[in-house]
């Protein structure tokens, strides 16, 4: 088979720059077995035809569905959330291996016929936040009943927020994080510019080690109201504007849900040591009525170190 027409990265850096080496960073803290596993590609088509594009996977250990990801027309890309992607036993410790995502091409809906083939290795970073040769330089579980130091604030397009802790969702009770947030009146999915986005953050000192990382579980929620009148886009990790981990699409106007809602995600990254972060989580979404909000509980968000 020729060079291939066609490319699956797992980071904004659009061709032809090279790809950064990508790590899926994940904690074994209190994960059920076997773990799932769920990430979010990019995917491009430079043939010159339309393409129909199918993604599966490929590792020691691993289940892998596939995923048919239909057509693509030619000199364009697109984002996919693949939920739930691949399976594997829980690990007994702290280890480090490597998955093959596998990108095919074909040039009928029936996908038949094989036109390209392209595969990304991704290396997966098992850590274990309860060993103890972690130290626990933050841990924010709410189960004071205060907001910890966090805030809330509207980034784009909102009407309303707020900021409480709740009892609605929780990981370690009796609290949790919840930012809820909605657009002004008349701000609907249509036109698909309306953009409905707003953030938690809060800064933190990193500790002087070689190791240190932030864990945060969160969980995205749609309503109060009908479920059907909100569209979350995207949830992203950040240090101030640098994204750090991608769940979703990048925001349209499209009456469709992208990340994993109704449901705990735990995103774990590196952080610098020994400087002032500002870790932000933030959250898109469309909303076709103007009572519609969107909510996000955050629980258990801490940063560990070690040397």
């Amino acid at each position: 088979m020729a060079m291939s027409k066609i490319e699956l990265r797992v980071s904004d850096v659009a061709p032809p720059t090279p790809e950064p080496p990508r790590t899926i960073y994940r904690d074994l803290l209190n994960l059920p077995d076997p773990v799932v596993l769920g990430v979010t590609i990019r995917y491009y088509n430079f043939d010159d035809v339309g393409l129909y594009f199918r993604v599966t996977g490929s590792a020691i250990g691993y289940t892998f569905g596939t995923v048919d990801l239909g057509l693509l027309a030619s000199g364009t890309n697109a984002y996919r959330n693949l939920d739930n992607f691949g399976s594997r036993a829980k690990p007994a410790g702290e280890i480090l291996e490597s998955i093959n995502l596998i990108l095919r091409a074909y040039t009928d809906a029936a996908y038949s016929n094989l036109k390209w083939e392209y595969v990304r290795t991704v290396t997966v970073i098992w850590i274990n936040s309860s060993d103890p040769s972690y130290t626990v330089d933050f841990l924010n579980s709410f189960d004071d009943g205060t907001v910890q130091g966090w805030d809330g604030a509207g980034e784009l397009g909102v009407g309303q927020w707020g900021l409480v802790v709740s009892q609605d969702y929780v990981l370690s009770p009796p609290w949790s994080l919840s930012l809820w947030f909605r657009g002004p009146a008349g701000y609907i999915c249509n036109p698909a510019d309306n953009e409905i986005r707003a953030r938690l953050y809060k800064t933190f000192n990193t500790p002087n080690r070689n190791f240190v990382y932030a864990i945060a579980d969160i969980r995205l929620r749609r309503g109060p109201t009908d479920g059907g009148n909100c569209w979350p886009k995207y949830a992203s990790f950040q240090n101030g504007t640098s994204i750090l981990l991608f769940i979703g699409q990048p925001y349209d106007g499209a009456l469709s849900v992208y990340p994993p809602v109704d449901k705990w995600i735990r995103l774990v990254t590196p952080l610098p040591k020994n400087t002032s972060v500002d870790v932000r989580l933030v959250l898109s979404m469309c909303s076709k009525h103007v009572a519609a909000m969107e909510t996000i509980y955050l629980d258990d968000f801490k940063i560990i170190s070690k040397d």
